[in-house]
């Protein structure tokens, strides 16, 4: 039944091991000469090379590709808490499929497309790698406190409420000066070590215990209020608990999809303020759960 699919459809998407759609006769060559406007698209954790014969995860080509390194304090590897890996290497696939299905106007033939998890970590990393061949040296991780940073407030704060804490970024001089005025910092404007963002980036120790004190006087709703009547950039931390009330998300019409919960936490506390009336999820989560189940995924596609 299986091998009489190909003949009608416009598009395979596979994800087992290297080798193995060709022993069940399903790889892209045994299957294009039945239907020569195929497109095949094969998601792997290694595209061609040294390492295809591997098995992959997200972990491992994080850990592997250096986003690990970068994401974590020193020493101290950490996976990035999103399969970013598993989610971009699926939408490089439908790009890549698009591509295709374009092209095949034009020709009338399909082909052969693959994406794999160790090349698209590499386009995660691509700016890391850039900096570590201009430099001569690796780049700091994010998670290094002491990582120097070119801008005078690129950081987390605690604010009055307890366990409330918020993200700040002033970069460039036209925020700092709104941002001293709003706050009432402006016995920093006569000081000439601090005239410019570059001058106060190399200050940031100074400057950030004093903006650390403010904050930790302010209610977290009304520092909020206060970066946005700035126009700063800025961010409450969240949960993901969070954002089924996030207004924006709401308002967008994202969270559309409605899921039923389990009847309790996993360690056995109701899941607070989650109803199954409330609990949405976009399908791209869902997708990228199904691919990593190895699934051979034949899909009709818009010929």
């Amino acid at each position: 039944m299986v091998r009489r699919l190909p003949g009608g459809i416009d598009v395979i998407v596979e994800n087992f091991r290297p080798g193995a759609m060709e022993k069940l006769e399903l790889g892209f060559t045994a299957l294009s000469p039945v239907n020569p406007r195929l497109i095949y698209c094969s998601c792997k954790g290694f595209l061609p090379g040294a390492y295809e014969h591997r098995a992959a995860l997200d972990e491992v080509v994080q850990m592997m590709g250096s986003l690990a390194y970068m994401t974590a304090m020193p020493g101290k590897p950490l996976r990035a808490a999103s399969s970013v890996n598993d989610i971009m290497g699926g939408l490089f696939a439908v790009i890549a499929i698009m591509a295709t299905l374009r092209e095949r106007e034009a020709t009338g033939l399909g082909g052969l497309v693959q994406s794999g998890l160790f090349e698209t970590n590499m386009m995660l990393v691509a700016q890391h790698m850039a900096r570590a061949a201009i430099e001569g040296r690796d780049p700091p991780p994010f998670g290094d406190p002491d990582m120097a940073k070119p801008w005078p407030l690129y950081d987390v704060f605690d604010t009055a409420d307890e366990g409330a804490s918020a993200f700040v970024d002033v970069v460039t001089d036209t925020q700092w000066r709104g941002f001293r005025e709003a706050f009432g910092l402006d016995d920093l404007l006569g000081d000439p070590a601090l005239s410019t963002i570059a001058d106060l980036a190399r200050d940031r120790s100074r400057l950030l215990h004093r903006v650390a004190q403010l904050f930790r006087t302010l209610p977290k709703i009304e520092l909020m209020a206060r970066c946005e009547a700035l126009g700063l950039p800025f961010a409450p931390i969240a949960k993901p608990s969070d954002l089924f009330d996030d207004p924006h998300l709401l308002a967008s019409g994202l969270l559309p999809f409605e899921l039923a919960r389990a009847e309790s936490a996993p360690d056995g506390r109701p899941v607070p303020d989650c109803p199954a009336s409330r609990c949405h999820c976009g399908m791209a989560a869902l997708a990228s759960a199904a691919s990593r189940r190895g699934w051979a995924n034949m899909a009709r596609g818009a010929a």
